[in-house]
């Protein structure tokens, strides 16, 4: 399998979101700009305040790439796949590095508009992909 993902800090409410169907995103609450990745302090006014909000889930393709020659030994069996950016429509600084799914890679295009949903990679850890809306 995949490594499972490790929560950090300052993503914990992003995973725990994640295990409740859930795309929680880091918000300051001084500026109100979003923080993607999670970081203590907003590097646009460098309050150290903050709050999660639910986000919808969509957006587009932002850049994507075909997989063909894998580096973890678990994923000899998924070549070829896809890593793919989705720009968030909340706020196109928001870019998330997943995998499309329901889609066949040769199918996938720019600006494709993208949902969010959640994935079971192994009990109790769910992760966030995207599939065309």
């Amino acid at each position: 399998n995949f490594p499972r993902p490790l929560p950090d800090f300052d993503a914990q409410e992003f995973w725990e979101g994640c295990n409740h169907d859930e795309l929680l995103m880091q918000r300051c609450t001084e500026c109100k700009k979003f923080r993607w990745l999670p970081r203590p302090m907003c590097p646009q006014c460098n309050s150290l305040e903050r709050e999660w909000v639910k986000v919808s889930g969509k957006g587009k393709v932002f850049s994507w790439t075909i997989i063909t020659h894998p580096v973890h030994p678990a994923a000899m069996s998924k070549v070829p796949y896809n890593v793919t950016q989705v720009q968030l429509d909340e706020d196109p600084e928001i870019i998330m590095v997943t995998n499309l799914v329901g889609i066949k890679n040769e199918e996938i295009r720019m600006d494709l508009p993208v949902k969010v949903v959640f994935e079971e990679h192994e009990p109790g850890v769910k992760v966030p992909k995207f599939m065309p809306a």
